[in-house]
């Protein structure tokens, strides 16, 4: 048998344009905006209305190009200026906070645990059904927590696929807290380990997620895991790779391999809340593999089009 572990590493890069203001001052004086035109007043107001007028100008309104951002006219400094937003919040499962589950309701988003201690309102939690190559998961935020029900603020991953009653004694709650999932002693049967990705930015044209390894599944120099080739990786068979799944997941389908290309995973071409996937890490060995401590890093890629 061997041991694996997948370490997670996050890189975030993103670019934001400001607009650029200029004002006139001396010492005794100050000009945070001039216009030279026909007229008008700086306040008009009567009983019911009140007027910020300007007359006569031309050209105004706002222009960009790739790295500029122009607010032309007087008045444009009135307005508040938009301020670009990107979050992101990565998250593997906690072995620590493994907890069985009785019941699973993905329209009322709630999960009945055996135990809740480990949970708390505002995190992240996993649901992971059939623990192994077949693990079904579905990831969400705990809005409440009431007794040993926890109700998240929605689920998604796997929502069509995970049963309502699991039976199967390997059905768990995790919390998606950690850095690293350890995908622990892996036999031919093989095992595997689940990550969360979040994603909320106030881009018009929305964003592309993307991960990629910084080497291959290896321990020391020699021995190296083989990534999956067939779009599934197969129990008996030395095989790695991931899946990935949600609304906004791409890549899908299918296990692909998780090597040294960049991979584009969530997508989204429109303003996001907490768009959501679920990652699934996938190790299976043969009677050939070598035991050993086997480790990757990976990183994940946001970028933003605003």
């Amino acid at each position: 048998m061997l041991r694996a572990y997948l370490g997670v590493i996050m890189l975030i890069i993103f670019s934001i344009t400001n607009g650029v203001s200029a004002a006139m001052t001396s010492a005794n004086y100050e000009i945070n905006f001039d216009a030279i035109t026909s007229g008008g007043t700086d306040f008009s107001s009567s009983t019911n209305f009140q007027l910020s007028d300007t007359v006569g100008e031309q050209g105004t309104g706002y222009g960009d190009s790739s790295n500029y951002m122009l607010h032309a006219g007087y008045r444009q400094t009135d307005e508040e200026p938009f301020q670009p937003t990107l979050e992101f919040i990565l998250g593997a499962q906690n072995e620590s906070s493994q907890t069985e589950y009785t019941a699973l309701s993905i329209a009322g988003n709630t999960v009945t645990v055996a135990d809740e201690s480990p949970f708390a309102t505002g995190s992240r939690i996993g649901v992971v059904e059939n623990q192994g190559l077949n693990l079904i998961a579905v990831v969400g935020k705990i809005v409440s927590i009431a007794s040993n029900v926890i109700t998240v603020d929605k689920w998604d991953g796997q929502t069509g696929s995970i049963s309502a009653s699991p039976a199967g004694g390997d059905d768990y709650v995790y919390l998606m807290n950690s850095y690293s999932v350890g995908l622990g002693l892996v036999t031919q049967s093989g095992t595997a380990g689940i990550v969360m990705a979040e994603v909320s930015t106030n881009a018009t044209n929305g964003y592309t997620l993307q991960v990629q390894a910084h080497d291959s599944l290896k321990s020391g120099v020699v021995d190296v895991i083989d990534y999956v080739a067939d779009g599934s990786v197969t129990a008996g068979e030395e095989e790695y790779g991931a899946s990935v799944h949600g609304l906004t997941a791409t890549s899908t389908g299918f296990d692909f391999p998780m090597n040294t290309n960049y991979r584009d995973i969530q997508k989204s071409d429109t303003i996001a809340e907490a768009d959501r996937v679920s990652m699934i890490y996938k190790l299976s060995v043969d009677s050939l593999t070598n035991a050993g401590n086997y480790q990757q890093s990976v990183r994940y890629l946001l970028t933003a089009n605003f």
